[in-house]
């Protein structure tokens, strides 16, 4: 680890609500390096009468992540366009599975498609340590030699890219020098640009509505448990008239954490700081709690037992006919504004609380400036044209590509009013009736596949009449629950300077500590699944985990720049 580059790090943390009507910079004017205009390779810069016609597969490595493809991939508006600029035809594959499982899938039997995106969160476990080993293992393409060629794709490497993220995943010393990643879905560089997820627990609001309870009063484990009580005996049903689930989650059991708020942090790193030392996030004192509470949960019938193998169209079943009276995950407006929303307004889900965490603070998303661990889109080492997809990602990455992935053709789908584009009058009015018809348009794939560095509302910020009323929805969710962003450095990069880190490393790839406690979920007694516990936990614990710990405090302590 260079340590030169941890110690220049500002030491701050600041609270910065996420106010769209309160943006007004466009990107580019914090000194970050502008998008082309005239992307590279395409026939207008190269003066060629048209791009060479290149068909190329593609996987959205994310489950249930077809949801967004249009329904005619390669003829809608926005796919048509892009075709004419840059002569690329995407054929779309996606998955409804596991997606470190579809990885490995991919690069076991050497089947990895042209253009893949994927999450990589870290290199030392899950998706990103998959895609490194492919990467050392020569299965993906070096970008290196192409990254002058296309400035728009270099441009993401960096831009809203955190620091320590970016040296030590991205360039890990392993990859001596070559370039894999692309990340994707970054902010601009800006801290207004920094997306809020707006994680939380969500209820029926008709349900609140008939317990006469208020949602921003449910802010604790007690008082949510008090409620999904009252659910469970207050015979609601669903909108086929069967009874409801308390509470639920997405597909896999997410975000099932969720519910276990009250124990939360504001944590940037996988240390935790209790009684005066350092100790591992898999060691913590509060997994025990934590795991007594959702066993409560499901013993008591308060939580669905089929959560985590709840497949991604399962999980949305039960969303559109108001099944899950509580879930907890995002606010999942895009499935709920063209289902149950039209169907039943009167269930539209509010947010609970906000949830406290351990300190009595809001719970909510915690980032640093620039984003660490994010969508990347890599290149299989057998494309046979890397420059028609890199000649893609730069087009959609220019100016005038982001105005065609956000918004469509200038004149049949929006106009500019002073520079700033507006849906047309009968376009706004149809996508606001149906969404399915801006997704099958192309307008909602590209901005989530293959654009970063970019913020779009803080780009095109929009005025109070042309937002959607999701839109005003989330945007309350957004006040009720500012991100906290956190300018430190994550004590996890400290943790690899420690001599032993590779062989606790290795010690631990086999291990899966969500895995066990999700196990000792369905355990018959809490002596059992206390005893599961606490036997995954003496493995880490056995494979250096305190230890490790302890080397970061010390390094910690001399420093003041080190996040925990």
């Amino acid at each position: 680890m260079r340590k030169t580059k941890l110690k220049s790090s500002l030491s701050m943390m600041i609270a910065v609500p996420m106010l769209v009507l309160t943006v007004t910079a466009c990107s580019g004017g914090n000194g970050e390096s502008k998008s082309s205009s005239t992307p590279s390779g395409s026939a207008e810069q190269t003066g060629s009468e048209a791009p060479k016609a290149v068909t190329l597969t593609y996987l959205s490595a994310w489950n249930g992540g077809g949801g967004a493809f249009p329904q005619d991939q390669e003829n809608n508006l926005v796919a048509r366009q892009v075709r004419e600029k840059t002569g690329v035809t995407l054929k779309l594959e996606s998955i409804t599975t596991s997606e470190v499982e579809k990885l490995n899938t991919i690069f076991a039997s050497d089947t990895v498609p042209d253009i893949v995106n994927a999450p990589f969160w870290s290199t030392t476990g899950g998706e990103g340590q998959v895609i490194k080993k492919a990467a050392m293992e020569g299965q993906l393409l070096d970008l290196t030699p192409y990254l002058d060629k296309y400035p728009n794709v270099k441009r993401l490497l960096t831009t809203g890219v955190s620091k320590d993220f970016y040296e030590f995943e991205m360039n890990s010393p392993e990859f001596e020098g070559k370039q894999y990643f692309i990340p994707v879905e970054t902010p601009d560089g800006t801290l207004e640009s920094i997306h809020n997820w707006n994680y939380g627990l969500y209820a029926r609001g008709d349900i609140l509505k008939a317990l006469n309870v208020k949602a921003e009063d449910i802010d604790t484990q007690d008082k949510l448990y008090d409620l999904l009580t009252q659910i469970k005996n207050g015979n609601f049903k669903d909108i086929g008239g069967k009874s409801v689930i308390p509470a639920g989650t997405m597909h896999n059991g997410w975000d099932y954490g969720r519910y276990l708020m009250g124990w939360s942090d504001y944590n940037i790193s996988d240390f935790r700081q209790e009684g005066g030392k350092v100790t591992h996030w898999t060691l913590g004192e509060d997994q025990e709690p934590r795991l007594l509470f959702m066993r409560k949960l499901i013993a008591n019938g308060l939580f669905d037992p089929e959560a985590f193998s709840n497949t991604d169209t399962t999980a949305n079943e039960k969303l559109a006919t108001g099944k899950m009276a509580v879930y907890g995950a995002q606010p999942m407006m895009d499935q709920l504004s063209k289902t149950l929303y039209k169907t039943n307004p009167e269930m539209q889900y509010e947010l609970l609380g906000p949830m406290k965490n351990k300190n009595g603070e809001i719970a909510t998303q915690v980032a640093t400036p620039g984003r660490g661990g994010f969508p990347v889109v890599f290149l299989s080492a057998k494309i046979k044209d890397p420059e028609a997809a890199l000649r893609y990602l730069d087009y959609v990455n220019s100016e005038e590509g982001r105005l065609l992935a956000y918004w469509g053709v200038e004149g049949q789908t929006y106009t500019l009013d002073n520079g700033q584009p507006r849906w047309l009058p009968e376009v706004k009015q149809k996508y606001d009736n149906n969404p399915d018809e801006k997704r099958d348009e192309g307008l909602n794939f590209l901005p989530g596949r293959f654009i970063g560095a970019f913020s779009s509302d803080v780009t095109w910020p929009q005025p109070e009449d042309q937002k959607t009323e999701w839109r005003k929805l989330e945007e309350s969710f957004w006040k009720k629950m500012p991100i906290k962003v956190i300018d430190k450095i994550s004590a996890n990069y400290v943790a690899r300077e420690w001599p032993q880190y590779n062989k606790y490393r290795d010690a631990t790839n086999s291990l899966n500590f969500d895995t066990e406690f999700r196990k000792a979920l369905f355990a018959k007694s809490d002596e059992e699944a206390l005893k599961m516990l606490r036997d995954i936990q003496d493995k880490f614990r056995a494979a250096g985990a305190q230890e490790m710990a302890d080397f970061v405090a010390e390094k910690a302590a001399a420093r003041d720049d080190i996040g925990f």
